[in-house]
Formats: C-alpha cells, sequence, structure tokens
C-alpha cells in the first residue's frame, strides 16, 4: 500500500553528494522528509524521496551545503506530464478499460452440460422463449426462475442449476434416469391382425383367442387373435360373448424385395495438391473474411475453425476469429472397380439391415444378388427375415350378451349385458 501511495504521488530517486551529507539526512529527518533506501555509491549517497519532499528540502540543501542530482523519475504525476500532449492516446487508453467495463455486464457464452434426453437446440430454443440469448444484460436473468421453468417445461429433467461466471451463463442438468409417469393400459376390446404377409413362426397369447398357429401362411388384414370370446355352456353352446382387449407375440417370416440400380459411372473427387488459407474476424452480426477468392473453373473445398475471445477462463467477449483452410479438388467420371463396387453394394445392404434392426427385424437369410445390366449394375434379391406382424384393430360391433356367470383363471365373474 506503501509503494502504491509514493506511485501515486511521485518519487524520485536521488544521489547526495557535498560537505555534510549526514547533516542533511537528520534535517530531513527533523523536518519530517520521509527518505527510504538509502545506499552509499560512488563517493555519495543515493536514495528515494516524493516530489513533495523535495520541493521542501531547498533550504536544507543550502544549511548544509550538499549538493543533489535526480536520476530517475517515477510515478503517476511524471507519466502525465511525459504524455500530457498524448491526449489521443490517454482517451483510448482510458476507452479502452471503458469497453471492457460495459461488456462485462452482459452475458457472451451460454453453456449447458448433463443434458442426454434433452438436445443442446431443445433447450437452446427454451432459452429463446425466455428472452435468454448471448448479448443480454447480465442483470436480466432471474436464476433461480430460469431453474424452475428448465424442471417446469421440460418434465424429465429432475434438477437444474444456473449461475453466472463473468460472461457466462452455465446451465448443469440432470434427467430422470427412470419413466416420469407409467403409460395407462389400453383396455379397449381389440383384435390383432397381420401388418402384412408372411409364415407364423411364434405365437404366445397373453389375452385373446388365437386364430393361427405356428406354420400357417397369413395374408395382410388376417385376424391373428381374436379379441372376441364366446362364452360356452355346459352342452357346448354358446351364451355370452366377452370382448377384451387382445394381448400377444405373433412373430412370422417374412420377405423384404430389394430392387437398386448403381451406375457404374460415378464421380471422383482428386486433390490436386494446392493449398491455401485465410482468416475470418466476426465482431457481433459483421463477419470479416480475408481469403484469396477462387478463379473460375477452380474447385475448392474449405474448413473452419472458430474460436472465441476471452480475458480469462470465465471473461468470454462477443469476437471471433478463426483459420480457414482450403484445398483445391477436380472431380472427373471414372467407372467402378469391381472391388469398389462390392463395397458400394455392401454399403447399401449395410444401411438396409441398419434400418430394419431398429424396425425390431431380424435377418435370418439374405438372398441379394449384384446383376451387371448395360452402363449399370442392380442390386437384386430378397432378404428373409422375422418380425412381429402384429397390428390392432378395434372391434367396433359388440353384441349384447346374457347376464351369466362364466369362470376365468379358477374365479367366476358376472359381465352385464
Amino acid at each position: 500500500m506503501e509503494r502504491l501511495l509514493h506511485w501515486l504521488q511521485g518519487f524520485m530517486l536521488v544521489k547526495l553528494t557535498g560537505y555534510s551529507p549526514e547533516r542533511f539526512l537528520n534535517l530531513c529527518k527533523a523536518n519530517d522528509i520521509p527518505v527510504w533506501d538509502l545506499a552509499y555509491q560512488d563517493g555519495g549517497y543515493g536514495f528515494y524521496m516524493t516530489l513533495d519532499g523535495f520541493r521542501r528540502i531547498r533550504p536544507l540543501v543550502r544549511k548544509s551545503q550538499v549538493r543533489l542530482r535526480i536520476q530517475k523519475r517515477v510515478g503517476l504525476p511524471f507519466f502525465l506530464r511525459r504524455n500530457g500532449k498524448r491526449v489521443g492516446f490517454a482517451a483510448g487508453f482510458g476507452l479502452f478499460f471503458l469497453l471492457l467495463y460495459l461488456l462485462s455486464l452482459f452475458i457472451w457464452d451460454i453453456q449447458v452440460e448433463g443434458n442426454r434426453r434433452y438436445t443442446d437446440e431443445t433447450i437452446d430454443d427454451l432459452l429463446r422463449g425466455k428472452g435468454i440469448v448471448c448479448g443480454m444484460l447480465k442483470g436480466g436473468i432471474d436464476c433461480d426462475q430460469l431453474e424452475a421453468d428448465l424442471r417446469d417445461e421440460l418434465p424429465e429433467i429432475t434438477w437444474a442449476a444456473a449461475r453466472i461466471s463473468g460472461t457466462r451463463l452455465l446451465i448443469a442438468v440432470k434427467e430422470n434416469e427412470v419413466l416420469s409417469h407409467i403409460p395407462e393400459r389400453d383396455e379397449a376390446p381389440c383384435d390383432l391382425v397381420a401388418e402384412k404377409p408372411g409364415i407364423v413362426c411364434r405365437v404366445v397369447v397373453r389375452q385373446g383367442k388365437a386364430q393361427v398357429k405356428v406354420g400357417d401362411i397369413v395374408d395382410t388384414g388376417q385376424v391373428l387373435v381374436s379379441g372376441t370370446i364366446p362364452i360356452l355352456d355346459d352342452s357346448g353352446e354358446v351364451k355370452a360373448v366377452r370382448y377384451v382387449h387382445a394381448d400377444a407375440d405373433v412373430l412370422a417370416y417374412t420377405e423384404y424385395p430389394v430392387s437398386q440400380s448403381i451406375p457404374k459411372l460415378h464421380r471422383v473427387e482428386v486433390e490436386t495438391g494446392r493449398r491455401k488459407e485465410g482468416l475470418f474476424l466476426k465482431a457481433g452480426p459483421l463477419v470479416a473474411v480475408f481469403l484469396l477468392p477462387a478463379k473460375e473453373g477452380e474447385e475448392w473445398i474449405y474448413m473452419m475453425e472458430e474460436r472465441q475471445a476471452r480475458l480469462s477462463g470465465s471473461f468470454f467477449l462477443p469476437f471471433y476469429w478463426g483459420r480457414i483452410r482450403g484445398r483445391e479438388v477436380d472431380y472427373h467420371e471414372a467407372f467402378y472397380t469391381k472391388e469398389e463396387l462390392e463395397q458400394v453394394s455392401e454399403g447399401i445392404y449395410q444401411e438396409l439391415v441398419k434400418n430394419l434392426s431398429e424396425k425390431g427385424v431380424q435377418i435370418i437369410e439374405n438372398n441379394v444378388k449384384i446383376l451387371e445390366d448395360g452402363s449399370a449394375c442392380r442390386l437384386t434379391g430378397t432378404i428373409l427375415t422375422m418380425e412381429p406382424v402384429t397390428q390392432v384393430r378395434p372391434i367396433t360391433e359388440q353384441k349384447e350378451t346374457e347376464d351369466i356367470g362364466y369362470e376365468h383363471n379358477g374365479e367366476y365373474d358376472r359381465h352385464p349385458r
């Protein structure tokens, strides 16, 4: 603190020579003139004293018959004197710090952590709906209210924390790892019908009456499990009918036809070896790109790296910069080789298998072949699969039944007419 005070007042390094330096130092002490870092050097004494003290020592110098020579001037008064004519420099210096202060009042970066089920875009849309965007005043953000909004509007978020650090808004969330609610079971009467043709290979009925067995060939729309259960009396006659929500697993062997044309001639990308680099700067909505333009007929592919300027770990600024790298390419037509054609066909087949697997379809047999066809090749054949083929069809027409008792799972129930 004392050094800072001396710097603000201004101080000097002075060399003392003459008849009686000891008397001069004693007079300084008697008149409360501070002197520090006194050291003997080159036949005299060197020490520091304040600007105010130097102005008061003239009579003491005459009385002690010494000489003083200023060797160095340090402090704010001397800085202002040296730069008094540089008004533009001083104004720019002050304006720089004023601009930093103004920028520190805004949010320039928003980070979200812990979200898996909800994408960053989903949370960004919610924040924009609340008026929370980069460039807004930090004072306009209520972190407690933001946490409550995240929990209320995104029900799978069980915990949320928001805080402001420097010019960053940091949001941490935790999502529910189990179902937030148990879906209600549909009890409306219905049949299970075939969604597509196939050969039944497995039937497991939990509720309803099976209409097919393993090995049966079924067609689209055919009833597989009926939700209409007849109630028989002792003579075997139907006395009543019970309608239930049919529930079962019915798997069938099905076929997926494959027919896709692959042109033998395709476009090939070849690098020429030429490279170029550039720079881009962005300040808010303003963007400046420093890159040599491509000449007519040239094809370039560019990659860009973007970085955000910051003064510290949490003091981000609304300025972006980055490097642009370009590589020149040339395109020409070429025929697939046999190996390349097999790779392309395998890629198409694997993409088809991936799409089927996502639907719960199991591949049993692959009968797909590559056939030559003039200027193109054809991927053709069938894929034998095993998959669930049930589809719900509501029972809209229900007959009235007698109010009789019937046995179900060892218990007697009664159903109204």
